[in-house]
């Protein structure tokens, strides 16, 4: 007797009858309300590249792009293949270049994959319906399929590609089916060079399934004359084979972790587990409940003792902030993906001991090779590299479950589970849309403020920010060749990556802006909760923490010409020389501080503004010794907020040491929110103008002045 669908028969009857139109409404509904969502991360890539298309279809990836800090090829800054591109310029073509019609468009892929893990599914499960929709509010689909890069375009070539090789393993005289097959591993492989590593599972499958010599071997020929006549043809457009360029991309330009392979190891894991967080939540279908709570409680008891006991795993690249993993919030978060990831393996391998059968087997191996791929051979650790592990993830876990069920009726809260799982995966949806949409809302701000006759609107930054701010008119610098005039202005998103260094005395604080997503989840960067890196985990160990996405922005302006290549020496402040009676008191005030008597030096920096009220230095440092030597006697705030404003104001925010004095004069004054912004905008400015001593030390005066 088998399991029945845990739903009311009439219902089952309908959903089994129409399961496609049932996975359109599901995508439709999860994905279609985010339509406008703004590009990110890698979306511009292949939206450039498509506008490229529309003009020059046979030279797809002609021109350049400054993605890195100066112009470089396409194909060098690309390191996909140009399918998805083709495709956007198609629907562009009809649609225009806008964001709506782009991503009403990427349901088609997304449902086609939906699609090809149900037919895949129905083959190997009494339940297709029910993994499909598992797979569906996975983290690795639900938010891949909310972009406009081209991992769900090679999912759907992939999955189908399997889809068909399986009917031709069943009808080995069928030569067409095979070739079919081929053509849509290679179309997979042309729409994301990573699917080149999908091939060899279909070797493997043939092997367990045939065991000799045969037509499946077609279905492995063709994709590999795909991958050929593609290296010939990119060598002959541009000098180099770009599948070979993407993989010498993957080989080189990875980051070492602190705690090396081992710390590789542990990311890669908790990015399994997050990427596939529902098989966790399905836990206690899949295990027997002695087992469910005996075996967690021991993992989880291990991975907590290395943590709380052990020595820091090293997950956390130096120029983050590695200081987070003292917090004992995100510790608990990393074990969290880290079970999450071990309970995954754990079930691939003890469901093949249990089974021994070439389904499972292959399910394995299939888990296993995403977990090599995604964890050792790709250039960095990410969510969309365990997407192609989605389906054979939860063809697993419904198998399982079956088997488990023993013939016996499932009761309706059988499908309690998904309700967290899906609410999470949507929780992410949305983060991702607001954090995406934050991009767009402060470039379109920058260009209506800081555009104006005469003068050039600059930017440092990257992905969605950067597209944005080229669209609506401003100018990347370019490492190699840009010329910055007196009066410009250089917006900085620090939140993008990619930071052009300005010189020293060249450029002033405009202002510094924070802005929140407001969404519950992080994807990117930091927050007090934790490090996250969904799309690259040299953002962070896991795929997403707990609270929102801050973004920071610092805009300045330049005051002395800037020429790129930078010279040594390009850009110089101009200090007025001080009078005598200034000299002399600011070479006493300086003694009477070597000598550490505070009170006299105070005198003599007061005595300095008498001889010229306007003396930078004297203002400074009059404020800097008023904000450390204050107190509840002897409230100094004020003043020094004053003096350190003054000498902000007439050094045109140009000296990060001064905002950083500002910082300490608010916080001497209580005003700890301005102490906060003026602590950051100090770090920033010094980054910006190479002045790590003062970054280094404004940050901690920021962190200090946070907790109040």
């Amino acid at each position: 007797m088998k399991a029945t669908f845990p739903f009311k028969p009439s219902l089952q009857y309908r959903l089994s009858r129409h399961p496609y139109m049932v996975l359109g409404i599901i995508l439709i509904g999860c994905l279609a309300p985010f339509a406008d969502k703004a590009i990110q991360t890698d979306d511009a890539l292949f939206v450039w590249a498509g506008q490229w298309i529309q003009k020059h279809p046979t030279d797809f990836f002609g021109g350049t792009i400054n993605w890195w800090g100066s112009a470089i090829p396409t194909w060098e800054a690309n390191m996909n293949p140009p399918q998805m591109s083709y495709f956007l310029a198609g629907v562009a073509s009809l649609f225009g270049w806008n964001e709506i019609p782009l991503h009403l468009a990427c349901l088609l892929p997304a449902f086609a994959a939906a699609a090809g893990i149900y037919a895949l599914s129905k083959m190997w499960t009494e339940k297709p319906l029910l993994a499909t929709v598992i797979a569906i509010i996975t983290p690795a689909f639900l938010v891949s399929s909310t972009t406009l890069m081209c991992d769900m375009l090679m999912l759907s070539f992939w999955i189908w590609a399997l889809v068909w090789y399986e009917r031709a393993l069943g009808n080995e005289s069928s030569r067409w089916e095979f070739a079919l097959a081929g053509a849509l591993a290679g179309l997979a492989v042309l729409a994301k060079y990573s699917a080149v590593m999908l091939l060899p599972l279909m070797a493997v499958w043939g092997v367990l399934r045939v065991r000799k010599l045969g037509w499946w071997l077609l279905g492995l020929a063709v994709p590999m004359l795909f991958i050929a006549c593609y290296e010939e043809l990119t060598a002959r457009l541009y000098g180099h084979g770009l599948l070979s360029v993407a993989g010498d991309y993957a080989h080189t330009s990875s980051y070492g972790y602190p705690g090396g392979w081992t710390a590789r190891g542990i990311i890669s894991l908790a990015f399994a587990g997050g990427s596939l967080l529902p098989v966790l939540f399905f836990a206690a279908w899949l295990w027997p409940w002695k087992t469910w709570v005996t075996g967690g409680a021991l993992i989880s008891a291990g991975i907590l003792g290395v943590f709380w006991l052990g020595r820091d795993p090293g997950l956390i690249h130096t120029w983050m902030n590695q200081s987070i993993w003292n917090d004992w919030g995100f510790r608990l978060q990393v074990a969290f993906f880290l079970l999450a990831g071990v309970h995954l393996a754990v079930l691939a391998v003890v469901e093949y001991r249990q089974r021994r059968d070439l389904v499972t087997l292959y399910l394995l191996v299939w888990i296993a090779g995403m977990f090599i791929f995604a964890g050792v051979l790709n250039w960095t650790v990410n969510v969309r590299s365990f997407l192609p592990a989605v389906p054979a993830a939860v063809i697993l876990t419904v198998r399982r479950m079956e088997r488990l069920s023993g013939g016996v009726p499932i009761a309706s809260w059988f499908l309690a589970p998904m309700l967290p799982a899906a609410a999470i995966a949507f929780g992410l949806v949305i983060a991702d849309y607001k954090t995406a949409n934050l991009a767009r809302t402060v470039a379109k701000q920058f260009a209506a403020r800081f555009q104006t006759p005469g003068h050039q609107l600059w930017f440092n930054g990257h992905e969605g920010f950067q597209y944005y701010m080229e669209k609506f008119g401003a100018r990347p610098i370019d490492s190699e060749r840009s010329v910055l005039e007196p009066g410009d202005i250089v917006a900085v998103s620090w939140s993008s990556g990619i930071c052009m260094p300005l010189p020293a005395g060249s450029v002033g604080l405009v202002f510094v802006m924070s802005a929140d997503s407001h969404a519950w989840w992080n994807l990117a960067g930091d927050n007090k909760y934790g490090l996250a890196g969904f799309y690259d985990a040299d953002w962070g160990p896991v795929p997403f923490t707990i609270g929102e996405t801050e973004q920071n922005y610092l805009v300045t302006k330049i005051y002395a010409p800037v020429s790129y290549p930078l010279k040594p020496g390009i850009a110089q402040e101009e200090n007025m020389a001080p009078t005598p009676d200034e000299a002399r008191q600011l070479q006493l005030a300086e003694q009477f501080e070597d000598q550490g008597k505070i009170e006299d030096a105070a005198q003599c920096y007061r005595k300095a503004l008498e001889a010229n009220p306007d003396s930078i230095e004297a203002l400074n440092n009059l404020a800097r010794i008023l904000s450390l030597t204050g107190g509840p006697m002897h409230p100094n705030g004020g003043e020094a907020v004053r003096l350190a404003m003054k000498a902000a104001t007439l050094s045109k925010w140009r000296q990060p040491l001064i905002i950083e004095t500002l910082s300490t004069a608010f916080a001497e004054d209580n005003q700890y929110s301005n102490a906060v912004t003026m602590a950051q905008a100090a770090n920033q400015l010094a980054i910006l103008t190479g002045r790590p001593d003062i970054a280094v030390h404004a940050l901690k005066l920021m962190n200090t002045y946070s907790g109040h």
